[in-house]
């Protein structure tokens, strides 16, 4: 199995950036591609929808927002039309149930609204729409107000990011030079990129990021790029749970060398041209602990705010899934001074908030995610806090073995049991106390259903959903990896029944030359 690890290493060296279609952000280049324009056409799901695998609501809401918008904007096709006709009459189902959706979608506040007037100025007939969106507007003006009107165009900030929650007319363009990134981009945002090329803001380096998206992945866009730092960062997370990281060298010494270099006095972002956060910040750290690599973990002060750390400035939810994993880092640096002082202020936010079964968090759509990533980080360290989460797995393991938040859903449950696993290995491993024939079930599962990362449904949050696929066939292959790691037959001592061949001389002497084997010589020390 370890060979299969190395093997994925390999592949993410030859083949980064390995990202999921975003229906979202390639209907922004819609408008500039054909190629794009092909692709979403194509995309959209009997329903009438576009997005995701998963019909989460915000993924599907904004996705064909988006769409319907492009092909308006560049198609008086009859059929085509139809097509809007289509999207539009679900919108008009799906936004109601925005509410059935565990977390919204990166920015879908800022976005939603922009979208419905965009569409009404191509002449779209969304005052249905209009009406239902009604209840989302007071988060857009709660949103705006943490925002100075200042900050929207930093680059320090994540703001940006989503610009396109702006009208083409409201756009300064004079703000937008110092806003690209070495890639072109604005952000690593495709749609925001492409949202400033369409208002005629525009530079040769945005058409080149846009350019490249397009050749990269054969007509579509991924909802963020590029996102190296990323990909290694919690593909080696994962491998971590099941091995030591030494024991993957030299194949990791590239990647790590990447990480390294673009460590910074903030820690680092998803890429190098994207600002850095706690959360990827503290999973890097580890990583460079459990290697012996040191990386100050006062880096994470920067991002303590009052009684809690921020995950981004001006957001509206604070991330559970951050403070787990500043935990986890801080549990493998005990000679920092303030780690007992950190450690505490994360696990009260935790034990304030962790007051149902199971965890839920803006960065991914299956509550198996958070809270498997809570039980390995907290056990050993608080387990007074997880014991609801535990029994949670334990209960919602289904006949077949997985556990699954969306069973209407093909392939979710791969993924999903992935991480139960490797939270129960993680317990029994230290405390003993899961049975054997839990993770048995849930392997053969795995080993069953598993065949691809890319035949797996997208449940990771941005804009959009998306499936980050080598992260994700890192959880697969490191839960099957720990199983056979921990179920591995110890080689039994051998016995020695007969003793009437050896002499009792041989019996004095043999130890004599065991040590006489290692002894130096006399002339070792010169």
């Amino acid at each position: 199995m370890t060979q299969r690890l190395i093997e994925l290493l390999h592949r993410m060296q030859h083949n980064p950036n390995y990202l999921s279609p975003s229906a979202y952000d390639t209907a922004w280049l819609a408008w500039l591609y054909p190629q794009a324009r092909g692709w979403l056409l194509a995309a959209q799901h009997p329903d009438g929808s576009w997005g995701a695998e998963l019909e989460y609501y915000h993924d599907r809401v904004i996705s064909t927002l988006a769409a319907i918008n492009a092909i308006a904007a560049t198609s008086g096709n009859v059929h085509e039309l139809k097509q809007i006709e289509k999207g539009i009459r679900y919108l008009e189902r799906a936004i109601p149930q925005l509410s059935q959706d565990v977390f919204e979608t990166i920015g879908f506040e800022l976005i939603l609204p922009r979208l419905v007037k965009t569409g009404q100025a191509l002449g779209l007939k969304l005052d249905r729409v209009e009406t239902l969106i009604e209840p989302q507007l007071p988060l857009y003006h709660q949103k705006l107000a943490l925002i100075p009107k200042a900050m929207i165009y930093s680059p320090h900030l994540a703001v940006a990011h989503s610009l396109e929650f702006l009208s083409f007319e409201e756009l300064d363009r004079a703000a937008i030079p110092p806003l690209r990134t070495a890639n072109g981009s604005i952000h690593n945002s495709p749609a925001a990129t492409a949202f400033v090329e369409i208002a005629g803001a525009g530079s040769l380096e945005g058409w080149a990021y846009l350019d490249d998206l397009i050749e990269r992945y054969g007509g579509y866009a991924p909802s963020f790029a590029p996102f190296e730092l990323f990909e290694i960062i919690w593909t080696l997370h994962h491998l971590s749970l099941t091995v030591d990281l030494p024991t993957l060298e030299p194949v990791i010494h590239p990647l790590l060398d990447t990480l390294s270099q673009a460590w910074t006095e903030r820690g680092v972002g998803f890429s190098t041209t994207f600002v850095a956060d706690p959360d990827d910040s503290s999973v890097a750290l580890r990583i460079f602990n459990k290697l012996g690599i040191y990386k100050d973990p006062a880096v994470l002060e920067v991002y303590e705010v009052g009684d809690h750390f921020e995950c981004m400035p001006f957001e509206r939810n604070l991330s559970l899934d951050a403070h787990i994993h500043i935990i986890h880092a801080l549990k493998t640096a005990p000679d920092f001074p303030r780690r007992d002082e950190m450690l505490l202020k994360a696990l009260n936010i935790l034990g304030r908030d962790l007051t149902t079964e199971y965890i839920v968090d803006k960065w991914h759509a299956s509550p198996y995610y958070s809270t498997s990533h809570a039980i390995i980080g907290l056990t050993g360290l608080s387990d007074r806090i997880i014991p609801k989460q535990i029994a949670w797995l334990l209960k919602t393991q289904r006949a077949d073995g997985s556990w699954t938040f969306y069973p209407n859903l093909p392939g979710a449950a791969v993924e999903e049991t992935a991480y139960a696993l490797l939270a129960l290995m993680a317990v029994r491993e230290k405390k003993g106390d899961i049975s054997l024939s839990v993770i048995e079930r849930g392997i053969r599962y795995l080993e069953t259903h598993y065949t691809t990362a890319e035949a797996l449904p997208s449940l990771w949050i941005h804009k959009c959903l998306y499936n980050p696929y080598h992260i994700v066939e890192s959880v697969v292959l490191s839960a099957l990896d720990k199983y056979k790691s921990m179920v591995k037959p110890t080689r039994r001592p051998r016995l020695i029944t007969d003793l009437t061949h050896l002499s009792l001389q041989k019996l004095r002497a043999e130890p004599l030359a065991q040590k006489a084997i290692i002894r130096p010589s006399s002339t070792s020390g010169i």
